[in-house]
This record gives C-alpha cells, structure tokens and sequence, in this order.
C-alpha cells in the first residue's frame, strides 16, 4: 500500500515538473513542443473547424442575385453577417485563447561561442509558438465574415508587423486588400495589390488568394476586362468545384457587361457543363439566350432549350425569365411582334419575381415609347417604375418619364372624354338618348357576365378543394410528373385578372386592342360614373350607373357647362403639347397638339403661348416658312406680349435683366437708408417701389422693412397694423412668417397691443343689449374648488333669492377656465342689482379663492352664445370693463 502511494506521489511530482518546465515565460525544446502540440490539437483545430462551419453556412445563407454581377466572396452580404455570427465568434475565441495562453515570446538561452544565420534568426524571432500567428490570421478572416472589417484591417497589420518574415505576411497582405475594398479604400487596396504582384517570393500556394482578390479590385473599380483574366487565372490554380463553377459564371457575366457576346456565351455553356445547382444552371442558360447574337449564332438550339424549360414542372416560377430570353432572341432576329408577344407573356407569368416583371415592363415601355404609343408606353413605365428598386440603373430618368407620360395620359384622357361628351351634347335628344341606352345595355350585359363568373369562380373553388381533401396522395404522384401547371395558372389567373382590369378594364379578345389609342365615345361614357362623382340632379341623389340621368349629369347641355367643358379641353390640349415638346421631344405631336388648340380656340387663354412654341418648334423641325407664319401671327394679335417682344426685340432679355437690376438696386439703397435710421425715407422710398415695381417678387421685402420703419416712426401699433397687411397680401412668403413672427413677440413683450387688439375685435363681436334677458358669470381658473363655489351660491341664493327661481349651471369653459352661470335676469338693470349683492358677500360665497383666480361680470343671452362660440372669454371681459363698469 505504502509502495503504491509513493509511486502516485512521484508521477504527481513529474506532472509537476513538467508543467512548470512548460510555462510560457521559458523557451526551450520542451515548452516549445508542448504549446504547439497543445495549441494545434486541442484549441485551433476546433477554432478552424468552426471557422469552416461558418464559411459553410454563408454559402447557404447567400442568395445569388442574377440580374446582377455574382460577388466573388460571400461575406460582402449583411446577411451573412448575422447567419455566421455564432460560428465566427468561436472561432475568435480559440484564436484568442492560443494567442493568450500559448504564445511564447520569451527568448531562448544563447549557446556559448559563434552562432550560424540560422540561429541568429532563430534568436531575432518574436514569437515561437508556430500556431500563433495562424491563428491571427483565423481571428482576422472571422472578423471579415462578421463584416467587421476595421477589426479585420488591425488585425492583419498586427500579422504583417509580428512575422515580417514568415510567409504569412503575404497571405495578411491579400486580406487586408480585401478588407481595403470592403471600405472603399480603394487607393490603398492597389498599392496592396502592387506590392504583392511584385513580390517574387510570393508562395505558389497563395496564387489563388491573390488572384481573386485582384478579380474583386477590378470589379469593383469597373475594369472588367482585367476582373475576368484574372479570374481565368484563379481557374487554372484548380479551386473547389462549387468555387469553379461560381468564378466561370462570373466570368460569363463580366463577358455580357463588356458587350463581348460570343465571348459570355461560351462560358456560360461551360457552366452548364460543370453540373452546377439547378438555379445556377438555369441562369446560366437563360443568359445564353440573353446574350445571343444574330450575327454570330444559330439561334435553333438555344430556342429549342428554352422551350424545352417552358415545359419542366422545375420552371413554373421562372416561366418570366423564360420568356423575357425568348422575347431578347425575337428582338435581336428583328421580329418585333413576336418579341412584344414573349415579353408581355413575362409580365403576365411572374409570380414572386418582381425584378424580372419590372425588367419585362420595362422593356415593353422602350419598344411602346420609341414606336410611339405613349398610352401603352406609360402603363408598362408606371409598373416598371413601381416593380423595380430605387437603386436600378438611371432609375430617376425612367420615374421622371414614367411622371411625364402619366400627366400625358391625364391630359388626352381628359381631351377625349370633353371631346366625346360635345359631341353626344350637339346629337339630336332622341340619338343622344340612343347611344346612352345602348351603353346601359352593355354595363347590363356585363354585370350578368360578371355574376356568372363569380359563380362560376365560387363553385371552382368548392370543386378544387374537394378534390384536394379527397385526393391528395393522387395529386402528390401528379406534381411528382409535372401536375402543378394548374394549380399553377389559377394563382396566376386571379392574381393577373385584377391587375389586369386595373390598368386596362374589361377588354374584348380582339387582335391589336392595346394599339387602340382613341376610344369610342360609349367606351368613354362608360368610364364616367365613379363611386365619387355618381350624384346630380336633385342634390345628394345617387344616379344608378343603368340610368340615363347618370350619363347625361355627365353631358354639358348648358351654356355654363359647356364653358367649363371648353376650359378643361382647351387646358389639356396646352398641357399635351408642352409635355410632347418639353419632356417627350416629339415635336410632330406637340405641333398637332397645340394647332389643334389654335384651330379649337383661337381667341382661348393659351394662343400667345402656342404661337411662340409654334415658332420654335418648327424652327428645331427646320421648316423656317412655318415657323415665320407663326411669328408674324404673334406680333400682329399680340404684340405686348412678353414673347412677341422676345422675337421683335433682341435687346429684351437684356432690358428685362436691367429692370430686375433696378428693382435690387432701390432695395439695397432703401436697406441702406433704414440702417442709418433714416426711416421717413425708407417709408417713402417703399411707397415709389410698391407703385413702380408692382408684382415683383421683392415686394414683401419691402412692405417688411416699411412696417419696420413705421415701428420707429410711429409706434408700435402703427407697424403691428402694417404687419398685418403685410401677412395678408403676401401670405406663406419668408416676409410674411417674419412679421407673424414678430407679432407673436409684440404681443409678450407689450401685452397692451394684444389687450387693444382683443378690445377691438370684442367691439365689432359683442353688443349692447341693456332689455334683453341676462346672466351673471363667475369665472374661475382650473384648480379652484368649483363645486364648494356652487354649494356656497346655491346656499345663497336660496336665503336671499329664493323667490326669483334662479339656476346655477356649472360649465367647463375650455383648458383654463370653468364658469359658474346663474340666472336669467329679465335685463342688464336685474343682473347688475344682483352682481352688486354678490359683490358685497364675497368671502361667503368665494371663501378663499385668491382675487387673481377669478372675475365676475354679468352678460347678454347674445352676448353668451358669442362667447361659447368664438371661446373668446378674455375678449368679451374687456368688453364688459369697456362697455359696462366704464360706463356706470
């Protein structure tokens, strides 16, 4: 027994030993092994398994986005920040630890006598533990994947300035020009990049790091040519074969941003050959389709693969991207019609993607807008505009376009409906009333076809879902063979029909209907009735939209409404033809636009304006004949019109220049007068400018500085009142919030000018009424004990005034007040009796309420319900200190 516990305590004392020999603060052979071994096997192993965890899970966490460049590496996303946050955390906290517990700086001892280059490095070193620095750079990559990338920049400083010569100062120098390119440090990223091309001891082994990183450099900076060698390079170092597929079909895209076609076709059919994951293979050949050109390619093969892909079950979903490459092959071959065709089977078909429905629009918005047809061109750019995201190249010009051809589509809807509508007016009573009748049968007809087909709908529905109770292991077996496409087209159907209806309405199955751009008058008739605008004849009387008087409340049969119906006509026709002209550049449009307006309306409001566009626009269209024709008609009806005097003086523009010129110089010498306190001539120097200048846009200045003026010279009322018709002639300018401004201070600061202002507004609001019936008031602030108030009256009046029956009603006046009434008196005379004795027998009935929180007046039954109703309680007691105790 005695044996045995001596031979425990002497492996404890080597234990012992052992670990003691093995501290960090001691470099020999033995603590050396020991760290390393323990570093390598028992804390970084687990810290790089966690690290590969992590990478693993960014890859499934990143969603490849096609409409855009592929990113070269994974952690450029935010969301796979979050998704590998626990796994990079570990792997910190690993590296940390070897870092803390196992790095060994500590020098070893130095052998007696000459030492080889060899030892001498050996001695020179800063640190000895071999796993240390591997581990910095495990610490530094996980930072990158957290997306924190000054983090990651410090850390891979700290690796470059440890271990200057070791090789992994290269592998610190390609990360920290990808941390570099993270920030946007661009200049620094290829002075990194420089430095590590020219560096001849560069390990084999880091090739591929390098490579990629100049790659992601030269995407970023938009040199693709330079991105895809240099990816080209990092596919001859073999990488992974996820990793080769993604840098081929990048290198594919970066072929298709150069415009190098045949180039990006051959890789992405290298893609397609590489067994890449479904989604990736079917990008890559809808980008072959994308990418086809005419010139160099049969386009056969690819139109067989695609229509191949419409009938997989797999592409339900991508039956958009399907046939928006359908439609990219029909354009590029010219066939136009069958390219609208394919495009508008884009739109109809996506589902979730709203991307590639915005990109189809699009694409139908520019072929509508060049051919033109601007009505069809506005519906796709307003759903273009809607579906894609703000940051879509040169978005701001398609919303401003989109904007443009929206008021368009206002205006000529608003042409054709005025223009319908005068035409059924000038019918015969008895055709007018045929044709509305005619449209009253239709909106019939078409309530019955609506109510079938919501039946119908409904017992679809019912149908469906007992099919799905009672069958469900069969339809699984049917989806398992393509049997989704029904399901499928029904979602797809109620989802389009609505949208549908609501860009377009109700349209027959007729070839070309979207190429119908002037609809016929019952089309328009039937748009009229809206559930806002369903009422007239008898006021606040809802028209049935099957009735006639629905449709004729809507006909100008007036004089009065016709004029209004001319107004608005004659208004769209001007706004059509400046949006033709100003924003659309279609000049042919805007000359039919605005000489349909001179033809229309030739002494209208808007004749002087299409004149001079007249001029011009045939002077851009080079037909000078024209545009003389038009000049001479300007100076002959117009001849003091600011465009005639633009074409007949070539000085005018230079005149006009002077003229607002003189209007700053008086303003600048008036300020100059009221600075030196000259006030009588700042006022009269006003008065000049409000005559000279009438309508200019300085003329709240000067109205501002007068009342200024008027302040110093006679009083602070005088400018309060100049003030205020400052405000009220120029209201919303920055002069008129001044003087608000001002006014509100006046009345802090001088509360006499409110109090007067208050008096005089209570004269013109309140009366004398001395026989009519009256009430005395006790007004007190909230706080005060209202209740005990109302007891001590109620008392009162009950020992002194029993026998005239009085009320007492209490009211919450507003915020700050409450008021006790009590009353009628049969006159002023009756109530001011009353308010005497009340006034005598104060400390009854009021107690301890102090006298500056509450009043007493008496008041007229007119007067009271003014008061209610103009809450002017402050208002009517000047009154009552003016016009009753003043008086007595």
């Amino acid at each position: 027994m005695r044996k045995q516990s001596t031979k425990y305590g002497l492996c404890l004392f080597w234990f012992i030993v052992l670990l003691t020999s093995c501290s960090v603060e001691k470099n020999t052979v033995t603590t050396r092994n020991y760290h390393n071994l323990t570093s390598h096997y028992n804390i970084y192993y687990n810290g790089h398994e966690s690290f590969n965890k992590g990478v693993k899970r960014a890859r499934e966490a990143f969603r490849n986005d096609y409409t855009q460049l592929l990113p070269i590496f994974y952690y450029v996303d935010e969301s796979v920040h979050s998704a590998v946050q626990s796994d990079m955390k570990r792997a910190i906290d690993k590296a940390t630890k070897v870092i803390t517990l196992h790095s060994i700086t500590a020098k070893p001892k130095v052998r007696a006598g000459d030492q080889s280059p060899q030892q001498k490095a050996f001695y020179e070193k800063r640190e000895y533990n071999k796993w240390v620095d591997d581990s910095y750079m495990l610490m530094g990559k996980a930072y990158m994947y957290q997306g924190e990338f000054f983090l990651a920049i410090e850390t891979f400083k700290h690796v470059m300035v440890t271990f200057p010569d070791e090789d992994v100062r290269f592998l610190a120098l390609i990360w920290l020009a990808r941390a570099n390119i993270m920030i946007d440090e661009l200049k620094e990223a290829e002075r990194l990049i420089i430095a590590l091309s020219d560096a001849p001891e560069l390990p084999e082994n880091y090739l591929l790091e390098l490579y990629l990183t100049k790659a992601d450099y030269s995407i970023k900076t938009e040199n693709y040519n330079a991105a895809a060698e240099n990816l080209k390079l990092a596919l001859t170092m073999k990488p992974e074969k996820e990793q080769k597929i993604r840098y081929t079909f990048i290198i594919a895209q970066l072929y298709e941003e150069l415009g190098e076609k045949e180039m990006a076709m051959s890789y992405y059919r290298n893609v397609t050959q590489l067994n890449p994951p479904y989604e990736m293979a079917f990008n890559a050949k809808v980008s072959m389709a994308e990418v086809f050109d005419s010139g160099t390619s049969d386009s056969g093969e690819i139109k067989k693969l695609l229509q191949k892909m419409l009938k997989d079950s797999k592409n339900q979903e991508y039956k958009d991207q399907i046939y928006f490459a359908m439609g990219n092959i029909s354009q590029e071959e010219g066939d136009m019609e069958k390219a609208i065709e394919y495009y508008t089977l884009s739109v109809s078909s996506s589902v979730r993607n709203n991307h590639q429905k915005g990109e189809s629009a699009l694409t139908l918005a520019s072929i509508y807008y060049d051919e033109p047809d601007y009505l069809l061109s506005a519906a796709y750019y307003d759903s273009a505009v809607n579906l894609l995201k703000s940051d879509y190249p040169n978005y701001n010009v398609l919303s401003s376009r989109s904007r443009s051809l929206s008021e368009l589509v206002t205006n000529i809807n608003m042409f054709e409906l005025e223009d319908s509508v005068q035409e059924l007016a000038a019918l015969p009573e008895a055709e007018r009333l045929a044709v509305i009748d005619g449209i009253i049968e239709k909106v019939k007809e078409q309530e019955v076809e609506e109510r079938l087909a919501q039946q119908q709908t409904i017992q679809d529905m019912q149908y469906n879902r007992g099919m799905y109770n009672t069958s469900n292991a069969f339809q699984q077996n049917t989806q398992s063979q393509g049997g989704k496409w029904y399901f499928y087209n029904l979602n797809a159907k109620s989802y389009g029909q609505p949208e549908f209806r609501m860009k377009w309405g109700d349209r027959e199955l007729v070839d070309n209907w979207r190429r119908s751009n002037r609809q016929s008058v019952s089309s328009l008739m039937e748009g009229i009735g809206t559930p806002s605008d369903t009422t007239g004849g008898a006021a606040g009387k809802v028209l049935d939209n099957k009735s006639r008087e629905f449709y004729l409340a809507a006909i100008p049969l007036t004089d009065s409404a016709m004029e209004q119906s001319n107004g608005r006509l004659e208004t769209a026709l001007f706004n059509m033809g400046q949006i033709y002209k100003n924003d659309l550049l279609d000049y042919n449009e805007s000359i039919a636009a605005f000489e349909e307006l001179i033809n229309r309306y030739p002494d209208g409001s808007y004749t002087a304006n299409a004149y001079y566009y007249l001029y011009e626009l045939y002077n851009s269209i080079q037909k000078g004949e024209r545009a003389s024709q038009y000049r001479e008609l300007l100076a002959e009806e117009f001849p003091e019109s600011h465009y005639s005097k633009l074409l007949s003086n070539p000085n005018y523009i230079k005149e006009l220049e002077e003229e607002e010129a003189a209007v700053y110089r008086l303003y600048e010498r008036i300020y100059d007068d009221y600075s030196s306190e000259r006030h009588p001539a700042v006022i009269e120097g006003v008065e000049s400018a409000l005559v000279e200048f009438e309508g200019d846009p300085l003329i709240p200045k000067f109205m501002y500085i007068k009342a200024l003026s008027i302040g110093a010279v006679e009083g602070k009322e005088a400018m309060k009142s100049a003030l205020d018709t400052l405000i009220a002639l120029h209201p919303g300018t920055e002069e008129s919030l001044q003087a608000q401004e001002l006014i509100d201070y006046m009345y802090v600061a001088f509360p006499v000018i409110k109090e007067a202002e208050e008096a005089r507004e209570a004269e013109e609001i309140y009366g004398l009424y001395p026989e009519s019936g009256h009430y005395l008031v006790i007004s007190l602030l909230a706080g005060e004990n209202i209740n005990q108030v109302n007891f001590d009256l109620l008392n009162f009046n009950l020992d002194y005034f029993n026998q005239y029956d009085l009320t007492i009603e209490k009211i919450e006046f507003d915020a700050k007040n409450n008021l006790l009434k009590t009353g009628p008196f049969i006159n002023q005379l009756g109530a001011e009796r009353y308010r005497n004795t009340i006034e005598e027998n104060m400390q009854v009935i009021l107690g301890d309420v102090p006298e500056n929180r509450y009043s007493i007046f008496i008041i007229s039954e007119e007067n009271y319900n003014v008061m209610l109703q103009k809450k002017g309680l402050n208002s009517y007691q000047l009154f009552y200190e003016n016009f009753y105790l003043n008086s007595e």
